[in-house]
């Protein structure tokens, strides 16, 4: 790979640690302070009777199911699974799982026929993955390169997932997160320019740099619709903000109390997301 990379290019791979404040003021000012779906629902209810039809897109980890330190571990309820069966059955829904995790890995934990997959951010949809800018080997090495530099750091470990990797560090102190961080922004600045970072909760995702995430993702699934279909986003993470910054004219819902998003609603857990879809099914009945 190549050593040298713009300034420019640089700055993408640090992403948003490394704005500087009037940057990151002005990004900030583009956010607002999302209003409680379940109290404005009438509001959105209104949208969905005169919607001909419905794009629902759901994140997992965090959204439909509580996060936990073990990815593993992270699993969906009965009751959810069968209510997202029937809404993907409905004439009017196309129902699409949208999520950092391996599509092959989401399809597993959801479960839920009739609906659409797109894991790796949207990498992966279900046609063969084009040709990568970068060697799924050079991934590999870059992965293991990183390992032995953060090696010894306690709480932090990778992920990997073949065509991209994830740095954890839930529960990592203070210290050795700022540690993590500046090793990551080194390697990745002097070492893979054709990778870039995506920040998310408490994890840092290493893709191929053709991976724009989950707002491009949504837009090429739009793209497939009829016109005039109402698009629904419901995401926790940091890493759904740019799908909620390509759907100015639909629905977004931010997942979990944050000062600032791009959302218009806010559900404060997967518990009123589980409402959310009690209200949403009800509504189309």
């Amino acid at each position: 790979m190549r050593q040298k990379i713009s300034r420019r290019r640089r700055s993408d791979l640090n992403h948003e640690g490394s704005e500087g404040p009037d940057r990151r003021r002005r990004r900030n000012r583009k956010r607002r302070r999302p209003q409680r779906l379940l109290v404005r629902w009438e509001q959105v209810a209104v949208r969905l009777r005169e919607a001909a039809n419905i794009a629902l897109f759901l994140d997992f980890d965090g959204t439909l199911a509580p996060l936990h330190r073990d990815p593993k571990r992270v699993s969906l309820d009965e009751p959810t699974r069968q209510r997202l069966r029937r809404l993907a059955r409905h004439p009017r829904v196309t129902v699409y799982f949208i999520s950092g995790r391996r599509r092959r890995d989401l399809i597993r934990r959801v479960s839920v026929r009739g609906a659409a997959y797109l894991g790796l951010h949207g990498l992966e949809t279900g046609a063969p993955v084009a040709s990568l800018g970068v060697p799924r080997r050079s991934i590999s090495r870059a992965r293991r390169e990183l390992a032995a530099r953060l090696a010894g750091l306690p709480k932090v470990w990778i992920e990997d997932k073949v065509l991209s990797f994830v740095v954890h560090y839930r529960g990592a102190p203070r210290d050795v997160i700022g540690r993590a961080r500046s090793l990551l922004r080194e390697y990745l600045s002097s070492s893979a320019s054709l990778l870039r970072m995506l920040e998310g909760k408490r994890v840092w995702e290493v893709l191929p740099r053709e991976v724009e995430g989950k707002g491009k993702a949504v837009k090429d699934a739009l793209a497939g619709l009829p016109d005039g279909v109402l698009p629904i986003y419901v995401g926790d993470d940091t890493t759904d903000e740019s799908a909620f910054s390509r759907l100015k004219a639909g629905v977004t819902v931010r997942v979990g109390l944050r000062k600032s998003t791009r959302a218009k609603y806010l559900l404060r857990d997967p518990a009123e997301v589980k409402q959310f879809l009690s209200r949403l099914e009800a509504e189309l009945s």
